[in-house]
């Protein structure tokens, strides 16, 4: 197998402890949410849940090209590049017309170290994945959702999963300097086909995993689907942190333009609207700080989403835990 497994570790590699650098002038990542709309209804996701239950995600399906383009300016002005830029979020960013035009401007303006995708790869024809790897594209992350095609049975697409290997095979031999990560969730994979997995994917990939399910989604019973294990999304022990580390070290930007402090399933707060303001007056904001405030005073709870949130949980490790740093983060003047 040509692919390293990078199972219990993050994709973006070491981490640095959180509360050493805060605060931060330049956020380490940056998630672009283009698309509120998948190909797929995967029973662990949002969008295996009716509309009218989910609560507030995003006000538009779509996110407006112009718009993005102002959210890309608007990074050049932080005093350093992101760690990270990442399309993300409630849905798939392959179905956005534009995707590839938005990785090059991004790439373009030298706004991160990395850009990456986080895709179930069904968009991925041959023309798309030309246009991602000239684009420079740094790291595509491809989420697979069983090793047949009866996983894919809601798509009603005969063949389905062989035409995925085959897509993900042509971007791993025209991929240049971009890297591949497939993963799949562990309650995908039936006993026994752990091996099979790796043995498909495991030399048309530069990293490989498998993920652990998490209860990310409030309104899906995941008893149903074998239980979540209580451990992160990567394997590592689940800790017990009160504060939520991401608006400290990240931000996202919604289709609808709006500017908002985690990558939860459900919209907790809006920090802006990138339409009226820019980026950095946003990360600097006085809603961007309220937000924080109530973290580091564990008065979350505030906000009703935030209430019930155990997601980040899910998808922190050691160096983020903000807890015991608390009062010293308050005392150092982190926030204004």
């Amino acid at each position: 197998m040509r692919a390293q497994r990078i199972d219990g570790q993050t994709p973006g590699g070491k981490r640095t402890p959180l509360a050493d650098v805060l605060p931060l002038a330049t956020p380490f990542s940056v998630q672009i949410f283009p698309v509120y709309g998948c190909n797929l209804a995967c029973a662990y996701c949002i969008h295996s849940v009716p509309p009218s239950e989910r609560g507030f995600v995003a006000g538009k399906v779509m996110l407006d090209y112009d718009l993005y383009e102002k959210c890309i300016d608007g990074l050049t002005e932080f005093p350093q590049p992101l760690k990270m830029l990442r399309f993300a979020g409630t849905g798939e960013p392959l179905l956005h017309p534009r995707i590839a035009d938005m990785v090059a401007y991004a790439a373009e303006h030298g706004v991160a170290d990395t850009i990456d995708i986080v895709t179930n790869g069904l968009a991925l024809t041959e023309d798309l994945s030309r246009a991602l790897i000239d684009a420079r594209l740094g790291r595509i992350r491809i989420s697979i959702q069983g090793i047949d095609d009866a996983a894919y049975a809601h798509t009603s697409r005969s063949g389905v999963f062989r035409e995925l290997v085959e897509r993900i095979q042509f971007f791993y031999e025209h991929r240049g300097a971009t890297r591949i990560y497939v993963k799949i969730i562990d309650c995908a994979l039936k006993e026994g086909e752990e091996e099979r997995f790796l043995e498909i994917f495991g030399d048309i990939s530069d990293f490989i995993a498998v993920e652990h399910l998490i209860p990310a989604v409030p309104q899906i019973d995941y008893d149903q689907l074998g239980g979540a294990a209580e451990v992160t999304q990567n394997g590592a022990a689940v800790g017990s942190a009160a504060v939520c580390p991401q608006p400290f070290y990240m931000m996202q930007l919604n289709p609808d333009g709006m500017i908002v402090p985690c990558c939860s399933m459900e919209t907790p707060y809006i920090l802006g609207d990138l339409a009226k303001e820019s980026m950095r007056a946003i990360w600097q904001g006085k809603k961007t700080e309220a937000f924080r405030r109530a973290q580091l005073t564990f008065n979350k709870d505030k906000y009703e989403v935030c209430a019930k949130c155990r997601q980040y949980q899910y998808a922190m490790f050691e160096e983020d835990i903000l807890d015991g740093n608390a009062a010293e983060l308050l005392q150092r003047g982190v926030i204004r």
